[in-house]
Protein backbone atom coordinates (compact mmCIF):
# COMPACT_ATOMS: atom_id res chain seq x y z
CA UNK A 1 0.00 0.00 0.00
CA UNK A 2 1.06 3.62 -0.26
CA UNK A 3 1.44 5.97 2.52
CA UNK A 4 -1.76 7.90 3.83
CA UNK A 5 -3.64 6.30 0.91
CA UNK A 6 -4.21 2.90 1.75
CA UNK A 7 -5.61 2.44 4.85
CA UNK A 8 -4.62 0.42 8.19
CA UNK A 9 -1.67 0.03 5.80
CA UNK A 10 1.18 -0.99 8.58
CA UNK A 11 -1.58 -3.12 10.23
CA UNK A 12 -2.14 -4.70 7.48
CA UNK A 13 1.67 -5.20 5.76
CA UNK A 14 2.69 -6.46 9.22
CA UNK A 15 -0.42 -8.89 9.95
CA UNK A 16 1.00 -10.25 6.08
CA UNK A 17 4.57 -10.51 6.99
CA UNK A 18 3.56 -12.69 10.70
CA UNK A 19 1.13 -14.30 8.89
CA UNK A 20 4.18 -15.68 6.00
CA UNK A 21 6.19 -16.14 8.71
CA UNK A 22 3.86 -18.54 10.42
CA UNK A 23 3.82 -20.47 7.20
CA UNK A 24 5.80 -23.15 5.18
CA UNK A 25 6.92 -21.17 2.08
CA UNK A 26 9.92 -21.75 -0.28
CA UNK A 27 8.98 -18.56 -2.39
CA UNK A 28 6.78 -15.65 -1.51
CA UNK A 29 5.60 -13.11 -4.47
CA UNK A 30 4.07 -9.73 -3.12
CA UNK A 31 2.79 -6.89 -5.05
CA UNK A 32 1.56 -3.88 -4.24
CA UNK A 33 4.61 -3.26 -1.36
CA UNK A 34 5.46 0.47 -2.54
CA UNK A 35 6.81 1.79 1.13
CA UNK A 36 10.52 0.37 1.27
CA UNK A 37 9.75 0.23 5.29
CA UNK A 38 6.88 -2.39 4.97
CA UNK A 39 9.42 -3.89 2.41
CA UNK A 40 12.33 -3.83 5.04
CA UNK A 41 9.86 -5.27 8.30
CA UNK A 42 8.75 -8.31 6.12
CA UNK A 43 12.07 -8.87 5.17
CA UNK A 44 13.60 -8.94 8.87
CA UNK A 45 10.20 -10.90 10.16
CA UNK A 46 10.83 -13.84 7.66
CA UNK A 47 14.56 -13.75 7.70
CA UNK A 48 15.20 -16.43 9.35
CA UNK A 49 13.03 -19.14 8.04
CA UNK A 50 13.51 -16.88 4.11
CA UNK A 51 17.36 -15.45 4.09
CA UNK A 52 16.71 -14.07 0.80
CA UNK A 53 14.81 -11.23 -0.96
CA UNK A 54 14.51 -9.18 -3.68
CA UNK A 55 13.03 -5.41 -4.21
CA UNK A 56 12.53 -3.94 -7.43
CA UNK A 57 12.95 -0.74 -7.95
CA UNK A 58 10.66 1.66 -10.80
CA UNK A 59 9.08 4.65 -11.71
CA UNK A 60 8.79 7.53 -9.02
CA UNK A 61 7.02 5.76 -6.83
CA UNK A 62 8.27 2.35 -6.90
CA UNK A 63 7.00 -1.35 -8.93
CA UNK A 64 5.35 -2.19 -5.52
CA UNK A 65 7.03 -5.95 -6.59
CA UNK A 66 9.08 -7.98 -3.83
CA UNK A 67 10.40 -11.66 -4.06
CA UNK A 68 11.42 -14.03 -1.03
CA UNK A 69 13.03 -17.13 -1.71
CA UNK A 70 14.48 -19.78 0.71
CA UNK A 71 17.00 -20.48 -1.80
CA UNK A 72 19.79 -18.37 -3.21
CA UNK A 73 18.73 -15.44 -5.39
CA UNK A 74 21.25 -16.29 -8.29
CA UNK A 75 20.27 -13.11 -10.60
CA UNK A 76 17.34 -10.78 -10.70
CA UNK A 77 15.80 -8.61 -13.45
CA UNK A 78 13.01 -5.99 -13.92
CA UNK A 79 11.29 -4.89 -17.08
CA UNK A 80 9.30 -2.19 -16.97
CA UNK A 81 5.91 -2.57 -19.18
CA UNK A 82 6.13 0.11 -22.21
CA UNK A 83 2.38 0.78 -21.42
CA UNK A 84 1.31 1.27 -18.66
CA UNK A 85 -1.42 3.56 -17.65
CA UNK A 86 -1.96 6.97 -18.66
CA UNK A 87 -0.19 10.43 -17.17
CA UNK A 88 -3.45 12.45 -16.64
CA UNK A 89 -5.05 9.79 -14.70
CA UNK A 90 -3.25 11.29 -11.87
CA UNK A 91 -5.51 9.00 -9.14
CA UNK A 92 -5.17 5.97 -11.12
CA UNK A 93 -1.52 6.55 -10.52
CA UNK A 94 -0.13 3.45 -12.58
CA UNK A 95 1.72 5.80 -15.09
CA UNK A 96 3.94 7.16 -12.37
CA UNK A 97 4.44 4.15 -10.03
CA UNK A 98 6.85 1.74 -13.02
CA UNK A 99 4.55 -1.06 -13.41
CA UNK A 100 6.44 -3.90 -15.03
CA UNK A 101 7.78 -7.86 -14.47
CA UNK A 102 9.98 -9.16 -12.20
CA UNK A 103 11.86 -11.81 -11.48
CA UNK A 104 14.90 -13.72 -9.58
CA UNK A 105 16.95 -16.71 -11.01
CA UNK A 106 17.34 -19.37 -8.26
CA UNK A 107 19.03 -22.74 -7.98
CA UNK A 108 17.21 -25.26 -6.42
CA UNK A 109 19.25 -28.27 -6.07
CA UNK A 110 17.03 -31.16 -7.22
CA UNK A 111 15.86 -29.72 -10.95
CA UNK A 112 18.60 -26.75 -10.97
CA UNK A 113 18.29 -23.20 -12.29
CA UNK A 114 14.02 -21.50 -11.70
CA UNK A 115 13.02 -18.24 -13.04
CA UNK A 116 10.35 -16.73 -10.44
CA UNK A 117 8.63 -13.92 -12.11
CA UNK A 118 5.82 -12.05 -10.61
CA UNK A 119 4.10 -8.48 -12.22
CA UNK A 120 0.86 -6.67 -11.47
CA UNK A 121 -0.64 -5.85 -14.46
CA UNK A 122 -2.69 -2.71 -15.63
CA UNK A 123 -6.35 -2.27 -13.32
CA UNK A 124 -9.59 -2.10 -15.43
CA UNK A 125 -11.43 0.65 -13.14
CA UNK A 126 -14.77 0.08 -13.54
CA UNK A 127 -17.30 -1.63 -15.49
CA UNK A 128 -15.65 0.32 -18.78
CA UNK A 129 -12.61 -1.60 -19.05
CA UNK A 130 -9.85 1.50 -21.58
CA UNK A 131 -7.05 -0.63 -20.58
CA UNK A 132 -7.46 -3.84 -22.27
CA UNK A 133 -5.14 -3.34 -25.30
CA UNK A 134 -2.05 -2.40 -22.70
CA UNK A 135 -2.75 -5.19 -20.29
CA UNK A 136 -2.84 -7.23 -23.51
CA UNK A 137 0.81 -5.31 -24.68
CA UNK A 138 1.76 -6.19 -21.14
CA UNK A 139 1.04 -9.65 -21.26
CA UNK A 140 3.00 -10.33 -24.46
CA UNK A 141 6.02 -9.24 -22.93
CA UNK A 142 5.76 -11.48 -20.17
CA UNK A 143 4.37 -14.32 -22.06
CA UNK A 144 8.15 -13.52 -24.21
CA UNK A 145 10.46 -13.42 -21.10
CA UNK A 146 9.06 -16.51 -19.99
CA UNK A 147 9.33 -18.23 -23.17
CA UNK A 148 13.06 -17.24 -23.50
CA UNK A 149 13.60 -18.75 -19.80
CA UNK A 150 12.30 -21.93 -21.11
CA UNK A 151 14.92 -21.70 -24.23
CA UNK A 152 17.36 -21.06 -21.74
CA UNK A 153 16.06 -25.01 -19.95
CA UNK A 154 14.77 -23.34 -16.92
CA UNK A 155 12.35 -24.15 -15.06
CA UNK A 156 9.74 -20.83 -14.46
CA UNK A 157 7.33 -20.14 -12.39
CA UNK A 158 5.33 -16.86 -13.02
CA UNK A 159 2.91 -15.15 -10.07
CA UNK A 160 0.96 -12.31 -9.70
CA UNK A 161 -1.76 -9.76 -9.82
CA UNK A 162 -2.52 -10.16 -13.75
CA UNK A 163 -6.20 -8.38 -13.53
CA UNK A 164 -7.69 -10.61 -16.02
CA UNK A 165 -10.17 -12.93 -15.35
CA UNK A 166 -9.45 -16.94 -17.17
CA UNK A 167 -11.96 -16.07 -20.28
CA UNK A 168 -10.04 -13.03 -21.08
CA UNK A 169 -7.42 -12.66 -24.33
CA UNK A 170 -4.38 -11.67 -21.26
CA UNK A 171 -5.01 -15.31 -20.06
CA UNK A 172 -5.09 -16.73 -23.49
CA UNK A 173 -1.96 -15.16 -24.08
CA UNK A 174 0.05 -16.51 -21.28
CA UNK A 175 -1.28 -20.05 -21.05
CA UNK A 176 -1.50 -20.52 -25.13
CA UNK A 177 1.50 -18.17 -26.12
CA UNK A 178 3.55 -18.27 -22.68
CA UNK A 179 2.90 -21.79 -22.48
CA UNK A 180 2.30 -21.51 -18.93
CA UNK A 181 0.23 -23.94 -17.03
CA UNK A 182 -1.91 -22.29 -14.55
CA UNK A 183 -1.40 -24.33 -10.99
CA UNK A 184 -4.84 -23.64 -9.32
CA UNK A 185 -6.76 -24.81 -12.98
CA UNK A 186 -4.88 -27.53 -13.37
CA UNK A 187 -6.40 -29.13 -10.13
CA UNK A 188 -9.36 -27.93 -10.05
CA UNK A 189 -10.95 -27.82 -13.75
CA UNK A 190 -12.77 -31.30 -13.28
CA UNK A 191 -14.78 -29.97 -10.26
CA UNK A 192 -15.67 -26.66 -11.99
CA UNK A 193 -18.93 -27.48 -14.20
CA UNK A 194 -20.09 -28.93 -10.65
CA UNK A 195 -19.34 -26.33 -8.17
CA UNK A 196 -21.24 -24.16 -10.90
CA UNK A 197 -24.45 -26.41 -10.75
CA UNK A 198 -24.05 -25.95 -7.29
CA UNK A 199 -23.80 -22.33 -7.16
CA UNK A 200 -26.99 -22.01 -9.08
CA UNK A 201 -28.85 -23.79 -6.66
CA UNK A 202 -27.63 -21.35 -3.59
CA UNK A 203 -26.39 -24.56 -2.62
CA UNK A 204 -22.55 -22.78 -2.31
CA UNK A 205 -21.72 -20.00 0.34
CA UNK A 206 -19.80 -16.79 -0.07
CA UNK A 207 -16.82 -18.62 1.63
CA UNK A 208 -16.79 -21.88 0.11
CA UNK A 209 -16.79 -19.94 -3.54
CA UNK A 210 -13.92 -18.61 -2.60
CA UNK A 211 -12.32 -22.15 -2.99
CA UNK A 212 -14.39 -23.78 -5.33
CA UNK A 213 -13.58 -20.72 -8.11
CA UNK A 214 -10.63 -19.62 -7.05
CA UNK A 215 -11.76 -16.33 -6.23
CA UNK A 216 -8.69 -13.99 -5.23
CA UNK A 217 -10.86 -10.48 -5.39
CA UNK A 218 -13.61 -8.43 -5.42
CA UNK A 219 -15.43 -10.92 -2.46
CA UNK A 220 -18.47 -9.97 -0.56
CA UNK A 221 -16.44 -11.59 2.60
CA UNK A 222 -13.82 -9.05 1.61
CA UNK A 223 -13.90 -6.01 3.84
CA UNK A 224 -11.93 -3.82 1.49
CA UNK A 225 -13.97 -4.65 -1.97
CA UNK A 226 -17.20 -5.32 -0.88
CA UNK A 227 -18.37 -2.30 -0.19
CA UNK A 228 -16.73 -0.04 -3.79
CA UNK A 229 -15.83 -2.67 -6.40
CA UNK A 230 -12.40 -2.21 -7.75
CA UNK A 231 -13.69 -4.13 -11.18
CA UNK A 232 -16.57 -5.09 -12.47
CA UNK A 233 -17.51 -8.82 -10.83
CA UNK A 234 -17.66 -11.68 -13.38
CA UNK A 235 -20.61 -12.52 -11.00
CA UNK A 236 -21.74 -9.69 -8.21
CA UNK A 237 -21.67 -12.94 -5.79
CA UNK A 238 -19.16 -14.45 -5.97
CA UNK A 239 -16.04 -11.96 -6.78
CA UNK A 240 -13.50 -12.75 -9.81
CA UNK A 241 -10.28 -14.81 -10.23
CA UNK A 242 -7.76 -12.55 -10.93
CA UNK A 243 -4.06 -13.32 -9.33
CA UNK A 244 -2.57 -16.22 -10.45
CA UNK A 245 0.27 -18.79 -9.55
CA UNK A 246 1.60 -20.25 -13.37
CA UNK A 247 4.14 -22.46 -14.26
CA UNK A 248 6.28 -24.62 -16.69
CA UNK A 249 4.93 -27.90 -16.13
CA UNK A 250 7.17 -31.12 -16.86
CA UNK A 251 8.53 -34.16 -15.32
CA UNK A 252 10.63 -32.77 -13.09
CA UNK A 253 7.76 -29.93 -11.80
CA UNK A 254 4.15 -30.76 -11.22
CA UNK A 255 1.62 -29.31 -9.06
CA UNK A 256 0.08 -31.15 -6.58
CA UNK A 257 -1.54 -28.90 -4.52
CA UNK A 258 -3.21 -25.08 -5.18
CA UNK A 259 -5.72 -22.79 -2.71
CA UNK A 260 -6.96 -19.45 -2.32
CA UNK A 261 -4.84 -18.70 1.38
CA UNK A 262 -5.02 -15.00 3.76
CA UNK A 263 -8.98 -15.05 2.83
CA UNK A 264 -9.65 -14.37 6.48
CA UNK A 265 -9.50 -11.63 8.77
CA UNK A 266 -6.43 -10.16 10.50
CA UNK A 267 -6.44 -12.10 13.92
CA UNK A 268 -8.35 -9.68 16.13
CA UNK A 269 -9.76 -7.70 14.08
CA UNK A 270 -12.56 -7.44 11.48
CA UNK A 271 -10.18 -6.61 8.42
CA UNK A 272 -9.30 -8.76 5.49
CA UNK A 273 -5.76 -8.57 5.06
CA UNK A 274 -5.58 -7.38 1.82
CA UNK A 275 -8.19 -5.79 -1.16
CA UNK A 276 -6.80 -9.52 -2.54
CA UNK A 277 -7.06 -13.03 -1.16
CA UNK A 278 -3.29 -15.07 -1.76
CA UNK A 279 -2.95 -18.23 -3.62
CA UNK A 280 -0.69 -21.21 -2.32
CA UNK A 281 0.46 -23.71 -4.67
CA UNK A 282 2.75 -26.77 -3.62
CA UNK A 283 5.05 -28.40 -6.23
CA UNK A 284 6.44 -31.82 -6.09
CA UNK A 285 9.96 -32.04 -7.82
CA UNK A 286 11.46 -35.47 -9.43
CA UNK A 287 14.98 -35.57 -10.06
CA UNK A 288 15.19 -39.20 -11.04
CA UNK A 289 16.35 -38.06 -14.08
CA UNK A 290 19.39 -36.01 -14.96
CA UNK A 291 18.28 -33.93 -17.38
CA UNK A 292 16.74 -31.01 -15.44
CA UNK A 293 15.55 -28.99 -18.80
CA UNK A 294 11.46 -28.35 -18.42
CA UNK A 295 11.01 -29.47 -21.65
CA UNK A 296 12.55 -31.68 -24.80
CA UNK A 297 13.88 -29.52 -26.69
CA UNK A 298 12.75 -31.89 -29.47
CA UNK A 299 8.84 -30.63 -29.20
CA UNK A 300 9.73 -27.43 -30.48
CA UNK A 301 8.69 -25.38 -27.62
CA UNK A 302 11.69 -23.30 -27.77
CA UNK A 303 11.53 -22.15 -31.40
CA UNK A 304 10.65 -18.11 -31.75
CA UNK A 305 7.63 -18.95 -33.93
CA UNK A 306 6.04 -21.86 -31.99
CA UNK A 307 2.22 -21.39 -30.38
CA UNK A 308 -0.83 -22.59 -29.01
CA UNK A 309 -2.89 -19.28 -29.38
CA UNK A 310 -5.38 -19.77 -32.71
CA UNK A 311 -6.08 -17.71 -35.32
CA UNK A 312 -9.20 -16.30 -34.21
CA UNK A 313 -7.60 -15.71 -30.76
CA UNK A 314 -5.33 -13.27 -32.31
CA UNK A 315 -7.71 -11.65 -34.38
CA UNK A 316 -9.39 -10.75 -31.14
CA UNK A 317 -6.37 -9.64 -30.14
CA UNK A 318 -5.58 -7.46 -33.07
CA UNK A 319 -9.02 -5.62 -33.38
CA UNK A 320 -8.09 -4.71 -28.98
CA UNK A 321 -5.37 -3.56 -29.90
CA UNK A 322 -6.43 -1.47 -33.45
CA UNK A 323 -9.48 0.06 -31.59
CA UNK A 324 -6.88 1.67 -28.92
CA UNK A 325 -4.74 2.85 -31.49
CA UNK A 326 -7.75 5.27 -33.13
CA UNK A 327 -8.55 5.99 -29.54
CA UNK A 328 -5.39 7.23 -28.90
CA UNK A 329 -5.20 9.43 -32.00
CA UNK A 330 -8.57 10.56 -31.16
CA UNK A 331 -7.10 11.37 -27.74
CA UNK A 332 -3.94 12.98 -29.19
CA UNK A 333 -6.01 15.08 -31.60
CA UNK A 334 -7.84 16.69 -29.33
CA UNK A 335 -5.35 17.57 -26.74
CA UNK A 336 -3.42 18.99 -29.94
CA UNK A 337 -6.36 20.76 -30.50
CA UNK A 338 -6.83 22.46 -27.13
CA UNK A 339 -2.94 23.65 -27.38
CA UNK A 340 -3.99 25.58 -30.08
CA UNK A 341 -6.69 27.10 -28.34
CA UNK A 342 -4.34 27.93 -25.30
CA UNK A 343 -1.76 29.30 -28.34
CA UNK A 344 -4.19 31.46 -29.59
CA UNK A 345 -5.68 32.68 -26.08
CA UNK A 346 -1.95 33.65 -24.83
CA UNK A 347 -1.55 35.64 -27.85
CA UNK A 348 -5.18 37.21 -27.61
CA UNK A 349 -4.40 38.48 -24.18
CA UNK A 350 -0.80 39.65 -24.78
CA UNK A 351 -2.86 41.98 -27.18
CA UNK A 352 -5.04 42.96 -24.80
CA UNK A 353 -2.41 43.68 -22.59
CA UNK A 354 -0.60 46.00 -24.55
CA UNK A 355 -4.17 47.36 -25.83
CA UNK A 356 -4.36 48.32 -21.91
CA UNK A 357 -0.68 49.44 -21.47
CA UNK A 358 -0.96 51.85 -24.34
CA UNK A 359 -4.45 53.67 -23.34
CA UNK A 360 -5.33 53.62 -19.32
CA UNK A 361 -1.42 52.30 -17.99
CA UNK A 362 -0.93 56.56 -17.04
CA UNK A 363 -4.42 57.52 -16.87
CA UNK A 364 -5.96 54.64 -14.41
CA UNK A 365 -3.02 53.20 -12.73
CA UNK A 366 -4.93 50.92 -10.17
CA UNK A 367 -6.97 49.39 -12.42
CA UNK A 368 -4.57 49.18 -14.93
CA UNK A 369 -2.13 47.39 -12.06
CA UNK A 370 -5.33 45.05 -11.41
CA UNK A 371 -5.84 44.30 -14.57
CA UNK A 372 -2.23 43.35 -15.49
CA UNK A 373 -2.29 40.88 -12.45
CA UNK A 374 -5.17 38.64 -14.15
CA UNK A 375 -4.28 39.22 -17.41
CA UNK A 376 -0.87 37.51 -16.54
CA UNK A 377 -2.14 34.84 -14.26
CA UNK A 378 -4.30 33.64 -16.96
CA UNK A 379 -1.31 33.97 -19.60
CA UNK A 380 0.62 31.84 -16.98
CA UNK A 381 -2.31 29.22 -16.59
CA UNK A 382 -2.57 28.71 -20.23
CA UNK A 383 0.92 28.78 -20.71
CA UNK A 384 0.87 25.22 -17.96
CA UNK A 385 -2.15 23.76 -18.95
CA UNK A 386 -0.73 24.08 -22.41
CA UNK A 387 2.02 22.66 -22.12
CA UNK A 388 0.67 20.19 -20.18
CA UNK A 389 -1.67 19.23 -23.51
CA UNK A 390 1.19 19.69 -25.83
CA UNK A 391 3.69 16.64 -23.65
CA UNK A 392 0.55 14.48 -22.89
CA UNK A 393 -0.98 15.04 -26.20
CA UNK A 394 2.40 14.16 -28.90
CA UNK A 395 4.84 13.08 -26.49
CA UNK A 396 3.36 10.74 -24.54
CA UNK A 397 -0.02 10.13 -27.02
CA UNK A 398 2.60 9.50 -30.14
CA UNK A 399 4.54 6.92 -28.03
CA UNK A 400 1.55 5.13 -26.86
CA UNK A 401 0.25 4.57 -30.87
CA UNK A 402 3.24 3.85 -31.88
CA UNK A 403 3.90 1.05 -29.10
CA UNK A 404 0.80 -0.30 -29.81
CA UNK A 405 1.51 -0.64 -33.56
CA UNK A 406 5.06 -2.03 -32.73
CA UNK A 407 2.94 -4.72 -31.03
CA UNK A 408 0.40 -5.36 -33.77
CA UNK A 409 3.54 -5.36 -36.09
CA UNK A 410 4.90 -8.41 -33.48
CA UNK A 411 1.41 -10.51 -33.23
CA UNK A 412 0.47 -10.07 -36.97
CA UNK A 413 4.31 -11.53 -37.78
CA UNK A 414 3.71 -14.65 -35.24
CA UNK A 415 -0.20 -15.14 -36.71
CA UNK A 416 1.39 -15.07 -40.14
CA UNK A 417 3.21 -18.37 -39.35
CA UNK A 418 0.27 -19.90 -37.90
CA UNK A 419 -1.63 -19.37 -40.82
CA UNK A 420 0.97 -20.47 -43.15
Amino acid sequence: GLYIVSKQRQLRLRAIAHAIDEGDYDVIALQEVWMLQDYEYIKQTVSPKIKYAEYFYSGALGSGLAIFSRYPILSSTFTRFALAGRPLRVLEGDYYVGKGCASVCVRVPEIGLVDVYTTHLQAAYGDKDDYEAQRITECWQIANAVRASVAQNRHVILTGDFNSIPSSLCYKIIKLHGLMTDSWMQLHEDTLKDAQVRFERHELSASECIQHFGITCDSPLNTWTKRVLKQHPFAKDIGDRLDYIFYSASSHLQCIQSKVVMEGYIPNTQWSFSDHFAVHSLFTINNTNQDHSPFNTGQGHTLPNYTCLMPSTFHDILDVIQFDITRSARSSKRLLVFLGFCLIAVLALFIVQVVLSSTYSTTDRANFIISSIIIYLFIFLFSIVGTIALIVGFVFGKTEQRSLMQYARDISNCLRHVET
